[in-house]
Formats: structure tokens, C-alpha cells, sequence
């Protein structure tokens, strides 16, 4: 069996995208191609044995609109002729981004093969609106016109996005939609010690590692209440996608129990990262439906390293793993966090049960199971 995996956008910075990839290498008689593009932050590039990947190069965010369009065109016709050479008997793509590809390729080259989708986001109407969302506002448009109808599968990573988005396309069979939830390897799970009580004398020590910037997180409320209890409290932030404002606020600021990583941490390592730490901090405002009814990556990963997570009231969907993970999850506001004394906040335990819930290989079993067999 062919499978083509479409990702418009680099493999690197999507660690659900790698994990599929990474299952399906360890498939027998299963040949996958995935196509996507070059990663222009210095991440190392993912390998995985026995699957290849090609690779577009698209100019960066400082070279002109017209040429970055142009590139991102062609990207999609030589993408759309490449898969289509490759005869695959499968095509899975990623995103409204991946769309214009498979359209050119089941529409206009009429390559007839089974077709999935999957959303790592999810995007309203007015999403489309904002700059830079140009061709993906077209794939949005393709799909609802055209794809969704002819897929066997399309799933997003919690059931209230998947509602939001099965209910702009209500002539799409209910069978089609999926959950397909965004967890880390089944190996993190080595990482977590035995349960045991944090002493209460100890420091609180928390991590945040992701994408942060004043506007769209809560970095500075967090910052400044650690730094309001530096005898109790240490912090400490990792993440590619930080906005500079952050980064030099931090660096002029100098708070002693609050550290940096501005480089990142690589995926693999962050097992070894995390269990360092007590609490993991996921801290976005909500100011866009994508993050009211997220349930981010970073969730998991923390819980599957045994860490407690603390996450903002605005996050709805995030909400509802309060009762599954027996108060493993913390909700707060972080607009009065200040208020708030660290013994408020202590972690009781270590680590929690139950954690292989939480794993990738557990999630894509479904799917997995559903592209090698025969169309139901």
C-alpha cells in the first residue's frame, strides 16, 4: 500500500504530525511518501527509517508578498504532479494549507484514491481574514466546497472542535468525522517516577515551554507573580516561537528564579527536560476560538511526565480532562494570580495514573487501523 502524507507547513514545528509519521514507519508493506516543506527556525530536521520525505523551500516572512505567493503556488502544482507520479492509494492531508494540493490532484489530475484529513487547528471564517492566510482561506473554501465530501475521514483533536467543525458541513456523513487527540510516545511514559509527596518547604518548580508573546499569553502575569515569590517559586521558559518584546523584557528585567531557554528544546529531549519540574504552565488568553476550545500538545506532554498542569479559565475545551485526570489539572485565573499565595498552589503528588491513556500509539490505532484496511 502507497501512502502520501500532504504537510504544507514544516514538519518539524508539529510534533503530532512526526508521531503518525513515526507510526506508520513501523507498518510492513505500507510505502510512505510525505511532502512538505523546509524549516527555516534551525530545528533539526526529522528523519524517521523507511519513509521519505520531499522537501519545497519557500522564501521567508522577509522576502516580498508577490514572491512568497508565487512560491507557495508553485509549491502546490509541483506537489500535486509529484504525488501524483507517486500513484498513491492513500492521500492523508494536514490542514486547509495541504488543500490546494489535493484538490489539483483529485480534481484536476483526477487521481482516484482514498482520501483523510486532519486539523491540528481550527479555523473560523473570520481566521481566513487575517494576513497571510491567503491560499489557506482557499483550501478552507475547497474543502467545505469539495474535499470533506470525498474523504472517508476527517477528524480534529477534541470533540468540541470536531462539533464546530462538522457543523459547517452538514451534508458530510457523521461516520467521516473523528477525534484523533494530539499525544506524546508511549516512551515518555519511562520518564515518570513513583508517586510521591513534594515536600512543602521545597520550591514550586515550574516550566513553560511553547509559543509565547504579551498579546496572545499570559507570560507576564506568570513572570511577575514568580518573581513576587522568588523564595518559593522557580521558573523557567523554553520555546522556538517566543516574541522578541518577551525575550528582551526578560533579559532587562533579570528576575533571579526565572531562567530562559530562547533556543528551544528539541522534541526528543524534553522527556528528560520536563521531568525536572513540578508544574507545567500553558498560558494562552483564548483570544481566538482555535484557543477557547484547544487542548494543546503541551497538556499531555506534561501529564505524561508526570507533571501537574496549570492552564487559564478561558480555555474551555481544557476544562473537561478536569475530572479524567483526578486533579492533575489546575484551572486559574490568571488575571488575579497575583492574589494568590504559593502555598494556594502547591502540588501534592508527583505524578498521576492512569497516564498511558495519553499516548500517541493509543490515539492512532484507530486510524492507523482504518487506512490499511479496505474502504468501509
Amino acid at each position: 500500500m502507497k501512502i502520501a502524507y500532504v504537510h504544507n507547513l514544516p514538519l518539524e514545528y508539529y510534533p503530532p504530525a512526526t508521531n503518525l509519521l513515526n507510526c506508520l514507519a513501523g507498518q510492513a508493506e505500507v510505502s510512505v511518501r510525505a511532502y512538505s516543506t523546509e524549516n527555516l527556525k534551525q530545528r533539526a530536521e526529522f528523519r524517521s527509517p523507511g519513509i521519505k520525505i520531499i522537501r519545497g523551500r519557500l522564501p521567508g516572512r522577509d522576502a516580498p508578498a508577490i514572491l512568497r505567493l508565487f512560491a507557495s503556488l508553485w509549491w502546490h502544482v509541483r506537489t500535486a504532479i509529484a504525488v501524483w507520479r507517486f500513484r498513491p492509494d492513500v492521500i492523508f492531508y494536514v490542514e486547509p494549507h495541504s488543500a490546494i494540493t489535493v484538490w489539483l490532484l483529485v480534481v484536476v489530475l483526477r487521481r482516484r484514491c482514498r482520501l483523510f484529513i486532519h486539523h491540528h487547528e481550527y479555523y473560523a471564517k473570520q481566521d481566513c481574514k487575517r494576513p497571510g492566510m491567503r491560499l489557506p482561506a482557499i483550501g478552507y473554501w475547497l474543502e467545505r466546497r469539495c474535499l470533506f465530501g470525498k474523504a472517508e475521514w476527517v477528524s480534529q483533536t477534541n470533540p468540541d472542535r470536531l462539533s464546530l467543525l462538522s457543523s459547517q458541513c452538514p451534508a458530510v456523513a457523521a461516520s467521516v468525522w473523528q477525534v484523533l487527540p494530539n499525544y506524546p510516545p508511549q516512551t515518555w511514559l519511562q520518564h515518570v517516577g513513583a508517586e510521591q509527596a513534594v515536600h512543602p518547604a521545597s520550591r514550586q518548580r515550574l516550566i513553560y515551554v511553547g509559543s509565547a508573546s504579551f498579546e496572545d499569553t499570559y507570560i507576564r502575569e506568570i513572570v511577575l507573580w514568580a518573581a513576587a515569590n522568588k523564595e518559593w517559586v522557580n521558573l523557567h521558559i523554553c520555546g522556538y516561537n517566543v516574541a522578541q518584546d518577551v525575550w528582551t523584557w526578560l533579559a532587562d528585567k533579570q528576575f533571579p528564579n526565572v531562567s530562559c531557554a530562547p533556543d528551544g528544546c528539541a522534541y526528543a529531549d524534553l522527556p528528560g527536560l520536563l521531568s525536572e519540574f513540578d508544574v507545567g504552565l500553558v498560558l494562552y488568553k483564548g483570544n481566538t476560538s482555535n484557543f477557547v476550545f484547544n487542548i494543546p500538545n503541551k497538556v499531555f506532554e506534561y501529564l505524561v511526565c508526570g507533571l501537574e498542569v496549570w492552564f487559564p479559565r478561558e480555555m474551555k475545551s481544557t476544562v473537561n480532562l478536569l475530572d479524567q485526570t483526578r486533579g492533575r489539572l489546575r484551572q486559574l485565573d490568571f488575571h488575579t494570580i497575583m492574589e494568590k499565595r504559593p502555598s494556594e498552589l502547591r502540588t501534592l503528588h508527583k505524578c498521576s495514573p492512569d497516564l498511558s491513556q495519553y499516548t500517541a500509539e493509543r490515539a492512532f490505532a484507530p486510524l492507523v487501523n482504518r487506512l490499511l484496511s479496505a474502504r468501509a
